[in-house]
């Protein structure tokens, strides 16, 4: 069997019905509301993969407000990166929650707003940009946090399977160096 095939036969059990609600689950399954111990600031490294040779090491700090659970809510997601103590960017972004537990989108400010969703311990985005489909996931372990952002090639959908092959992975590996009220 092919792993086409796989997904599709596990597909209606664990995905929602073509039509479904954003944020549906499946009957019995309690929907996620909070992602814990994601408040903090943190540091570590950013990688991009494939390695590209002689690339400075880009040191990254990232501050991030307690996850949101009410509605109408955003707390603070500031990334500062660095190459040799040099502050090469700062992306002064917001987690936000909209209407209810599966309304949930980055805010990047300018008006862009990126749609998110808590699958599990796993908040998950996917967006297009220009000819690149990008996905991006963010998980919390204890005082460990990584966040990484797969590239694909955009193609045009057709009957059958579309394959996609991954051009790159950016992958920020950090640590707890901050927790609020500590």
């Amino acid at each position: 069997m092919t792993l086409a095939a796989v997904i599709m036969a596990v597909r209606p059990a664990a995905l929602p019905a073509q039509g479904a609600p954003a944020g549906a689950v499946r009957a019995g399954a309690p929907p996620t509301t909070d992602l814990p111990g994601l408040a903090g600031t943190w540091r570590g490294t950013l990688v991009n993969l494939p390695l590209r040779p002689r690339a400075p090491q880009v040191d990254v700090t990232v501050e991030l407000g307690a996850y949101p659970t009410a509605d109408s809510s955003c707390v603070p997601w500031k990334t500062t990166y660095r190459e040799r103590d040099t502050v090469r960017a700062v992306k002064d972004y917001r987690l936000c929650r909209g209407v209810g537990p599966g309304d949930m989108y980055v805010d990047e400010g300018g008006g862009v707003r990126l749609s998110a969703q808590l699958l599990g311990d796993l908040l998950v985005s996917g967006f297009k940009v220009g000819n690149a489909l990008l996905v991006t996931q963010l998980r919390v372990r204890g005082d460990s946090l990584i966040e990484e952002i797969l590239s694909f090639p955009d193609r045009p959908a057709t009957e059958g399977l579309v394959t996609l092959t991954a051009t790159s992975v950016q992958r920020l590996s950090l640590v707890r160096v901050r927790t609020p009220g500590r």
